[in-house]
């Protein structure tokens, strides 16, 4: 799978964060970010959302939700001319029901998601992703990493639909899951859907258990098992987390997973 020439998420001081909490039923939210500006959002949800967003031209918006509750999420998306937006979302237990669909509507418009997921006792996730290119050279990367534990279930559908007028888009996907128990259920459906000629679209995923021999060999110097399995699967969220290019969210989402906040 070839490498996207995609900018990266833009790194931003504290001062241009927001944090948000939702304590109601239900919340609904509209973000614009105006005509070449950056900004930073980071949420925690845990109640039902639904969100829309617009990124003017040649502006710059990260976003960041972390999901540790029972909720149901939509977030909706329109991406100008020559604008980028970079999602990342952490689901991190519960019973999530969950739609992103992000328009590109402006040429040489740009689209990153990094989602990661942490799954047990019961936990389910259905997400479903979908990345509409109307713009001409328009750009799309979407990656996903998670953790299945015990009894755990998780659907993960996501689209790449190069619309017609959209030459020269761009568009990949990828997820990576790691299953931990038998009994976890697993669907991954990647879909590419193309009424252009002159695009590049892509998928894979790699879903299976630790490999024995990784385990064998850490075991050899002296490492428990269970120790094994959280530092392979506490490397694969760590990797996401990190990119929130926050210490004060990180120490929060590290708190959430039992990690502790000794992490710098």
């Amino acid at each position: 799978m070839s490498k996207l020439n995609i900018l990266p998420l833009p790194t931003f001081n504290r001062l241009g964060v927001n944090f948000t909490e939702r304590d109601t039923a239900f919340e609904t939210e509209t973000i614009s970010v105006p005509e070449g500006s950056e900004r930073q959002i980071i949420q925690f949800r845990e109640t039902d959302c639904e969100t829309s967003v617009t990124v003017g031209k040649g502006a710059r918006l990260n976003l960041v939700q972390v999901f540790t509750g029972r909720c149901a999420s939509v977030l909706k998306t329109t991406v100008a001319d020559n604008a980028q937006f970079g999602l990342i979302q952490l689901y991190l237990g519960g019973d999530n029901v969950s739609e992103i669909i992000t328009e590109l509507s402006g040429y040489r418009s740009g689209f990153t998601a990094e989602i990661g997921y942490d799954l047990g006792y019961g936990d389910v996730l259905d997400l479903n992703l979908v990345a509409d290119h109307y713009g001409r050279r328009s750009t799309s990367e979407i990656t996903a990493d998670g953790i299945l534990r015990a009894n755990a279930q998780k659907t993960f559908k996501g689209t790449i639909d190069f619309k017609n007028g959209s030459s020269g888009a761009k568009g990949s996907e990828k997820e990576d899951v790691i299953l931990l128990n038998e009994s976890v259920v697993n669907r991954t459906v990647p879909v590419i859907l193309c009424a252009e000629e002159d695009v590049e679209g892509s998928h894979g995923a790699t879903i299976g258990r630790i490999d024995e021999q990784h385990i064998y060999y850490m075991r050899s110097r002296g490492i428990p098992e269970e120790q094994i399995y959280e530092m392979i699967t506490r490397a694969r969220l760590e990797r996401i987390i990190k990119k929130t290019g926050d210490k004060d969210t990180q120490k929060r989402i590290y708190s959430i997973l039992g990690w502790g906040d000794d992490d710098e």
